[in-house]
């Protein structure tokens, strides 16, 4: 980058890479070139979503506009470590991240002879931090669902909480994707990748429900192409006056559609769209069902991992719930011994 750009500061800087990023002048770089074929390769034949194509692309337009004024034989660690820097106030998670996404790169264009070594090759993803897996309080579940007005509604909630799909799994679930002779749902998860979740219970009762009610403010039933969460527009009091099911959600537009699931209930104030979020229902289903049936194998299934450590990772340590019901056992050990003494 020249010295002028140095100068500048973030705010000015962003709206300038998110516009090259936009129209792919970052490819004017010799560097950035090279990101573009590899962005065709990844689609291509790799195989990879748009979505991960655009995450990809966007670290790397970055790499490509930062690193511009140099060759990609003449890259060194360093510079990588220098780009890296742009995201160093970001959580671990995201660092590792971006860490993986500039190996990719790299390890591509020395396959491709493209340099001789990857000068990412030494460069480590720092530690994420161990969490637990934040679960939903006790009983949001039966608030939520009697406080839903919609027939459309109480069954995308229980999508969300008895399949445990992922927000942006929720938001592209036609009506297609529900099989009740079967009693199946399809789901596309990450990378475009199809999963069938068998459904049972309250769920099939609410799908044959929304499918003999009419939707809100289209008049009609839903048809196999329509979307089960749609964009809508709403007055200031909540009144529906348009909605489009043939169109998916964006994905804000899940996220506040959660946050008004959770309002009606009551459990969360006006205003309020954080502090709650849409992933503990995941989290949720996949330690109860976990503890309903404990095989990883089939939990991993169910939840679209491409890799087993990673539901193992999250879901194969015990709970508090378990620790507490290990305790109880404990304690009821320790009397038994008292008593008999």
């Amino acid at each position: 980058m020249s010295a002028a750009a140095v100068e500048l500061t973030h705010e000015q800087l962003a709206p300038i890479i998110r516009a090259a990023l936009k129209d792919k002048r970052y490819r004017a770089t010799s560097l950035g070139a090279l990101v573009g074929r590899y962005c065709r390769w990844f689609r291509n034949e790799k195989g990879a979503s748009d979505e991960s194509v655009r995450d990809y692309e966007s670290v790397l337009a970055r790499m490509a506009l930062t690193l511009g004024d140099k060759q990609p034989t003449d890259i060194t660690i360093e510079d990588l470590r220098d780009v890296i820097d742009l995201w160093a106030m970001r959580e671990a998670a995201t660092r590792a991240k971006i860490t993986s996404v500039i190996r990719s790169f790299w390890e591509w264009a020395e396959d491709e002879g493209h340099v001789t070594d990857s000068p990412a090759r030494k460069l480590r993803r720092p530690k994420k931090p161990r969490k637990a897996a934040r679960m939903l309080p006790i009983s949001v579940d039966a608030r939520l669902i009697a406080a839903t007005t919609t027939a459309r509604d109480r069954l995308a909630l229980l999508v969300l909480l008895d399949c445990g799909v992922r927000r942006r799994e929720l938001g592209g679930i036609r009506v297609r994707d529900l099989d009740l002779a079967r009693r199946n749902l399809i789901v596309y998860g990450k990378g475009a990748k199809e999963r069938t979740i068998p459904i049972r219970g309250r769920i099939v009762l609410a799908a044959e429900e929304y499918l003999l009610d009419d939707l809100a403010f289209v008049g009609r039933r839903p048809e196999p192409d329509d979307y089960l969460l749609y964009p809508e527009k709403r007055t200031p009091a909540g009144q529906i006056y348009w909605a489009n099911p043939k169109h998916p959600c964006a994905m804000n537009t899940v996220h506040r559609w959660w946050y008004r699931m959770l309002r009606q209930a009551g459990l969360v104030g006006a205003g309020v769209t954080s502090g709650m979020n849409m992933h503990r229902a995941r989290h949720t289903f996949a330690q109860d069902v976990r503890r309903a049936y404990p095989d990883m194998g089939t939990v991993q299934q169910l939840l679209g991992h491409a890799d087993p450590s990673t539901t193992i990772a999250l879901y194969g340590n015990y709970s508090p719930e378990d620790m507490e019901r290990a305790m109880d056992a404990f304690a009821r050990s320790l009397r038994a011994k008292e008593e008999s003494e």
